[in-house]
């Protein structure tokens, strides 16, 4: 059995794979600050997208993209504040998407894509 932390670990290499394939170039992975921590930073041609990966076996526990609600939102928008405001891009409207990817028993994984998510 997978543990939760090597799940979450497989469910970014995946969706950073996904996303590589469809052009998009990582900045940062796992930035933390005292406000927190997102899984992905990424360009989309010119715009910067703050990315938010959920991984799950099964829905047992509903839909991976529901554990991304208001407060896990406000907290990464707090945090692409702090990013922008670091890294001198207040200038820049970041994106904020999320990226789901649900692992089969049969091996197989299916990932979605929710642009501009909240």
């Amino acid at each position: 059995m997978t543990s939760p932390h090597s799940l979450g670990l497989l469910g970014e290499e995946t969706a950073l794979a996904y996303l590589s394939g469809r052009g998009y170039r990582l900045l940062e992975r796992n930035y933390r600050c005292n406000l927190g921590e997102v899984d992905l930073i990424m360009l989309d041609g010119h715009i910067l997208v703050f990315i938010e990966v959920k991984a799950r076996r099964s829905e047992r526990y509903g839909e991976p993209q529901e554990a991304v609600g208001s407060v896990k939102q406000a907290r990464i928008r707090r945090l692409a504040e702090h990013y922008l405001l670091c890294k001198g891009r207040e200038e820049c409207q970041p994106r904020f998407d999320v990226v789901t990817v649900r692992f089969k028993k049969s091996g197989r994984h299916i990932v979605d894509h929710f642009i501009d998510a909240f």
